[in-house]
């Protein structure tokens, strides 16, 4: 059975895509650059951090989170700072596109202004592991794809004759990444017309 395609508010990847490119020009970048998660936390007041860093966190919570046991079954959490700002924690066992891919989807969480509240524990996990409802990880993988992949960034490097291979290291972005965003944006299609 077909994974249920994802229903989005009316207008929402039209603003996720201009929200990228609005971030790249506060940072002074061009539509079509790469955009450095690090230097979006500065925006946003985020300070990123990995479980090493955590100087009052248990020695077996540290196994377990970055030991072949644990580090697959989590990527990053944002936790809010009192009185402004987030903490980002992120699984630095990734490979470093999953890893800007994992800090993008958490910013994409502060960025569309979820509710830190309304997340559930995950079942076994430390009460920190938590997960949004489904609308609101669908609304955060759309836009952490658009920071790191907006359709203009896309375009433009098609339009250099860049095979995907090469997009996937001029942007950090895993070769997954970047077929799914020329895939679900329809950009080759795009092209084509221009060409016409």
């Amino acid at each position: 059975m077909a994974a249920k395609k994802p229903e989005f508010k009316r207008g929402f990847k039209t603003w996720a895509d201009n929200k990228s490119l609005e971030l790249r020009s506060r940072l002074g970048l061009a539509p079509c650059s790469p955009l450095k998660a690090a230097a979006l936390c500065k925006i946003f007041e985020v300070h990123l951090v990995t479980p090493a860093d955590i100087t009052l966190l248990p020695g077996e919570c540290l196994t377990t989170l970055c030991t072949n046991k644990g580090k697959e079954h989590w990527s990053a959490v944002t936790i809010p700072k009192f009185p402004s700002g987030f903490v980002v924690i992120h699984n630095p066992s990734h490979s470093l596109a999953r890893q800007e891919s994992n800090i993008m989807h958490e910013l994409a969480h502060i960025i569309c202004g979820h509710d830190m509240q309304s997340i559930h524990n995950r079942a076994g996990l430390p009460a920190y592991m938590r997960e949004f409802p489904t609308a609101q990880e669908e609304e955060a993988k759309w836009l952490g794809g658009c920071l790191q992949l907006p359709r203009e960034a896309l375009i433009w490097a098609l339009q250099q004759g860049m095979e995907q291979a090469d997009i996937a290291t001029y942007y950090l972005a895993s070769a997954q990444m970047v077929r799914l965003r020329v895939n679900m944006t329809g950009v080759n299609k795009q092209i084509k017309q221009f060409s016409r």
